[in-house]
């Protein structure tokens, strides 16, 4: 390079910028700058950190003035396939580089480096793996699988032992030396697994999830990208470990592939933590393993369409087979006088036969909170969110009024505000009013409630678990926050209270969650020797989803044809768009702006604007709407819906739109 001739940077920055920003390499930098590179810069005069995506000899036509790079932070770079992975995330997700950056940066070590903590080393214990024939032949289709370069889907039924074959996989993989990363949907699981794993893989282990420390979490990230010699390397994470600063990926296991946490809602980049794995394995040429034992049905037709191949494990692991499956019809309950409050005579009855031989149970109710809503029994006047259009949930223990959209409380009075009688009365039921009630019906049983507000702490989480494993606890009432992963031996009885709730929302996929719910619920009971049994309590006998559960014969799947006569997800692909402002008016004129620009969208179908049940959320109104694309082909239509947003929010000031491809 000639003394005259200077070097450019396209850099990414934290920020959602849809322009390219570049900057002058001094030539004292010229040596230690690369692509990847993390450099200090200034911006609109503020220093951000930002990662050098390009360097060039050219400034591409730009007469302007152009700032130098500040400095070069560290010897640390982000992996080119790590910058391809973030450009994939950004194109599918309609965001921006930026934006994808941002939510990796806390990933990342710090300039000024990392100082490893001194834990206990753990030492594996070299554990051989004794698979039944089942697993065994389930195993060797999954290699065959990837031999072909497929991924492959793993459906075994609750209790067959997954956890086993994936265990075997991974281990097999770091006995080689490579790298694996296994995903969970939630962090409640990565802890369970957590000790499971490093009795196995010991200090070849790692896990990262946002509960961490950032110091903790940026610790792992090292680990990940200055692996030590040929030692091989698991690592249990949640989709954020997605964006871990691999030097290798060898294998990437999904487990409960179809559980809707693994999509990232706010903020952007609002990614799918299954699909985006996928991806990134094929960008490292590494191979994915999902598992379920209710697999999604994008997973289903991906199966049925050739593109992975399907695997089935239908036997348990050990134990006394399937539960027993009893749908209760709660109305003939009432009408023949069975029926005790919550909880129907048959249901009381096959607890305290659990009791009496010191077995457990579990009660689901999908709903913290001891009632969703009070209401005046004089003026009908139900006490609502000042910042949301939705009831507040009464918390008894509390003494509290609660909104769950945007965490508003105010202290319970037992007055109405607009009549001034001391009438309010619960209605509806949550996890604490159940537990309440239970033990008041069984006083001698140890009963705990598991929710988002009685685990608030690690400590008691563990806790709580602990004692229902050891059998410490008789009866737990729980959220979804229980329904999965967990594996209790003295568990034989799960009762469903309220079953209908989970159908009763306007979503497409109402009826396949409600199924992987009930099926995974399923999976709790009769994990032990003695056959389990699990009890829905329900108005709906007769629908579809109870039929294909009690039958066992998951004929839901048959719902396949349905999504594609009525073009729908797995089908077609789903953009929902929502628009957001502080003043009703406002959105109301951006929705209907955006929809007169949406019509001109070729091979689009648009519905909308419609305006949601919940439509205020934290002070802003909210208006949506649902744009059907081709299930491939679509990137052009993608970026013309994302540039358009950005041009309702420029002539709509005060409005924001926002994007959101395969919403869930």
């Amino acid at each position: 390079m000639s003394p005259d001739e200077k070097t450019y940077a396209k850099v990414i920055l934290p920020l959602k910028l849809r322009i390219d920003v570049s900057y002058i390499v001094p030539g004292c930098l010229n040596e230690s700058i690369s692509a990847g590179s993390r450099v200090r810069v200034l911006f609109s005069g503020r220093e951000y950190f930002a990662v050098v995506h390009s360097l060039t000899n050219e400034c591409n036509g730009y007469s302007g003035k152009l700032n130098e790079i500040i400095e070069v932070l560290d010897g640390f770079k982000i992996s080119s396939e790590q910058i391809r992975f973030w450009e994939w995330i950004s194109d599918y997700y309609m965001c921006t580089l930026g934006e994808v950056y941002r939510a990796s940066s806390g990933i990342y070590p710090s300039a000024s480096g990392v100082k490893f903590s001194r834990k206990r080393e753990r030492a594996s214990v070299g554990r051989e793996f004794i698979l039944t024939q089942s697993q065994h032949k389930a195993k060797h289709e999954i290699e065959e699988s990837f031999r072909n370069s497929k991924p492959a889907l793993l459906e075994g039924v609750t209790g067959s032992g997954k956890t086993e074959i994936y265990m075997s996989l991974a281990k097999e993989v770091t006995d080689r030396g490579g790298v694996v990363l296994y995903m969970v949907p939630e962090i409640a699981l990565s802890r369970q697994l957590e000790e499971r794993l490093g009795e196995v893989f010991g200090d070849n282990l790692s896990t990262f999830h946002s509960a961490m420390t950032p110091a903790a979490r940026r610790e792992a990230s090292v680990k990940v990208s200055q692996r030590e010699g040929s030692n091989g390397q698991i690592v249990l994470g949640l989709r954020s470990s997605l964006f871990l600063p691999f030097s290798r990926l060898d294998l990437i296991i999904v487990d409960e592939e179809h559980d809707p946490s693994y999509k990232q809602s706010e903020p952007a980049p609002r990614y799918n933590g299954r699909d985006a794995a996928i991806v990134l394995a094929s960008i490292w040429g590494a191979n994915v393993l999902l598992g379920s034992a209710t697999p999604s049905f994008e997973s289903i037709y991906n199966c049925n369409s050739g593109r992975f191949t399907h695997i089935c494990l239908n036997e348990r692991y050990h134990g006394a087979g399937q539960p027993v499956v009893e749908i209760l019809d709660i109305i003939k309950e009432r009408r023949s006088g069975r029926m005790r409050g919550l909880f129907s005579g048959k249901v009381l009855d096959e607890i305290e036969e659990r009791l009496a031989v010191g077995e457990q149970i579990l009660i689901f109710r999908n709903r913290r909170s001891y009632s969703p809503m009070v209401q005046c029994s004089e003026c009908g006047h139900i006490p609502l969110c000042r910042h949301c259009n939705t009831s507040l949930s009464y918390h008894k223990r509390k003494e509290e009024l609660c909104c769950h959209y945007c965490d508003f409380h105010k202290k319970y009075e037992n007055v109405c505000p607009e009549c001034g009688s001391g009438f309010l009365e619960e209605r509806g039921s949550g996890t604490e009013m159940i537990a309440e009630k239970i033990s008041e019906l069984f006083p001698k049983a140890r009963v705990e409630r598991f929710d988002a507000e009685t685990t608030g702490k690690r400590s008691e989480e563990k806790r709580m678990l602990k004692e229902f494993a050891g059998g410490k606890i008789d009866i737990l009432v729980g959220t979804q926050m229980i329904s999965k992963g967990f594996d209790f031996k003295g568990l034989s009885l799960v009762v469903v209270i309220n079953a209908d709730s989970m159908l009763a929302i306007e979503d497409f996929r109402a009826n396949e969650r409600a199924y992987q719910l009930l099926e995974q619920l399923s999976g709790r009971a009769g994990r032990g020797e003695k056959q389990g049994k699990i009890i829905v309590q329900t108005s709906l006998g007769e629908h579809p989803v109870y039929e294909s559960f009690r039958e066992g014969n998951k004929r839901l799947y048959d719902q396949l044809k349905e999504r594609q006569e009525f073009a729908y997800p797995p089908f077609v692909r789903i953009v929902k768009i929502t628009v957001k402002s502080r003043d009703r008016l406002r959105v109301n004129e951006a929705a209907t702006a955006l929809g007169e620009r949406l019509s001109s969208l070729k091979g689009a179908e648009v519905t909308g604007p419609f305006v949601p049940i919940v439509d205020k959320i934290r002070g802003e109104f909210i208006s949506h709407f649902w744009v059907k694309l081709p299930r491939s082909g679509n990137s052009m239509a993608k970026r013309w819906i994302f540039t358009t947003g950005e041009e309702i929010e420029k002539n709509f000031k005060g409005t924001s739109v926002v994007a959101d491809a395969d919403p869930q």
